[in-house]
């Protein structure tokens, strides 16, 4: 059984704990994301190899959501906050 975490108030997470980056995109605004998602896409455009789907991922990655998929069934006015950085980071 996995230990009580008094921060999630649940079952601890261990590594795939991503409980500060949830409070992270929370307290910024959805512009702080967007910039922060410029910054990757440019960066990750340099390397041919890398889609835009992927520089989404290493951002929030970066931010430090480790399940995506996990956070938006958890938490999805995040999630809605999440996408509306992301398009209108590709605007």
């Amino acid at each position: 059984m996995a230990s009580y975490c008094v921060m999630v108030k649940g079952p601890c997470r261990g590594k795939n704990c991503d409980f500060w980056s949830r409070v992270k995109i929370r307290k910024a605004s959805i512009e702080e994301l967007t910039s922060g998602i410029r910054d990757v896409v440019i960066r990750c455009h340099k390397d041919e190899s890398m889609t835009l789907e992927d520089a989404l991922h290493e951002y929030w990655y970066q931010i430090g959501v480790r399940d995506l998929k996990k956070l938006c069934e958890e938490e999805p006015d995040l999630c809605a906050k999440m996408t509306a950085a992301e398009v209108r980071a590709q605007t």
